[in-house]
C-alpha cells in the first residue's frame, strides 16, 4: 500500500487528492494530511516544512519518493491514470514532467494564499 503525504490546508492539493481518491481502488492508498500526521512523517524522517514543498509518498516497501517520481507511483495505483504512468516511464517524458513540476512549484509558491499553508514560525 502506498502512503501519500499531502497538504490538507492547500485548496489545490485537497482538490487534487480528492480527484485521486475518487479514482483509486479502495484501500490501495493511505492518505495522510501533513498537518494531522506529524508522528507518521517523523517516523520516516520527514518534517512539515519538507512535506509542504512537494509531494511525498512511501511505496509498499516504505521507500520515500518525491516530486514527479511520487506522482508516477501514484498514477500507477489509479486505474484511469496508468497510461500516463507508462508514458512517464519514458526518459524524455519524465524529464519534461520534472521540469514542468519545478516550474509550477516556483510559480505556485509565490501565490499569496500560501500563507495559510506555511508552518507557524518558531
Amino acid at each position: 500500500m502506498l502512503t501519500v503525504f499531502f497538504d490538507g490546508r492547500c485548496g489545490l492539493c485537497r482538490r487534487e487528492i480528492r480527484f485521486y481518491q475518487r479514482r483509486a481502488r479502495a484501500g490501495s492508498i493511505r492518505w495522510l494530511d501533513v498537518w494531522q500526521h506529524g508522528d507518521d512523517m517523523a517516523r520516516h524522517g520527514l518534517g512539515l516544512e519538507q512535506c509542504l514543498q512537494q509531494l511525498h509518498l512511501l511505496d509498499e516497501h516504505q521507500r520515500l519518493h518525491t516530486g514527479v517520481d511520487a506522482f508516477v507511483l501514484l498514477w500507477r495505483q489509479v486505474p484511469p491514470l496508468r497510461p500516463l504512468a507508462r508514458l512517464a516511464g519514458l526518459a524524455p517524458v519524465r524529464a519534461l514532467l520534472a521540469l514542468g513540476y519545478r516550474l509550477f512549484l516556483c510559480w505556485y509558491r509565490r501565490r499569496p494564499h500560501l500563507r495559510a499553508c506555511r508552518p507557524p514560525q518558531s
